[in-house]
């Protein structure tokens, strides 16, 4: 009876979800936290790139091992780079600043009401991707974190990836999407001096694209 509801399903899946999304030479390895190291699960795969990594990111921050990574494979020479939510530049020890300094190039997708993906791209060929967020409190939540080695998968997220790229703005400070003081001495919010921005954006969208 399992099984018949098994196969069942897995029809159900096939045909409901696009061929590129799916592979059937997929290899999984998975962490749980916190009974798991998942900050080192996510080192050891980055640490083993050659090529690139590209990142989603909701929740960013320094000192969870993750971010020290990213930035240890940009200075070897890996082209690392990141689509972030508009509050990631925000959060308290947020690491879109350090990551911007090493040199890593940034995008803001404030097209989604929320960008909220956890993923990493690796070389084409890996994603890491679950509930985890590349946070230093991640840890000590109750989170999954996959590896998946599909090339397949990996093309799936990428191409994913790309789309949200297309509709991103690049980051170049962090005054332009979180609250600052206006010459009023009003807190104005990063909604705000985007829409004290839109006569100018086309031209600013055209070269942070390029």
């Amino acid at each position: 009876m399992f099984l018949t509801a098994l196969s069942l399903t897995l029809a159900a899946l096939s045909a409901a979800v696009p061929v590129s999304s799916l592979s059937s030479e997929a290899a999984v390895a998975v962490c749980f936290s916190p009974e798991e190291n998942c900050a080192a699960f996510a080192d050891r795969a980055i640490g083993n790139a050659e090529r690139e990594i590209l990142v989603g990111a909701y929740g960013l921050t320094s000192g969870s091992g993750i971010v020290e990574a990213l930035i240890r494979a940009k200075q070897r020479g890996i082209d690392v780079r990141l689509i972030a939510d508009k509050t990631t530049p925000c959060e308290r020890n947020s690491a879109v600043g350090p990551l911007a300094a090493a040199g890593v190039p940034i995008w803001i997708d404030d097209q989604a009401r929320i960008a909220h993906a956890k993923t990493m791209v690796i070389d084409g060929a890996v994603t890491l991707t679950g509930s985890y967020n590349w946070t230093r409190r991640a840890a000590a939540n109750s989170e999954n974190l996959n590896l998946i080695s599909s090339g397949d998968v990996a093309a799936a997220y990428a191409a994913h990836w790309r789309q949200r790229l297309a509709v991103s703005i690049r980051f170049n400070r962090k005054e332009d999407w979180c609250g600052v003081e206006s010459a009023e001495g009003m807190l104005v919010s990063g909604d705000d001096l985007r829409r004290r921005q839109e006569s100018s954006l086309p031209a600013m969208q055209g070269n942070a694209r390029r």
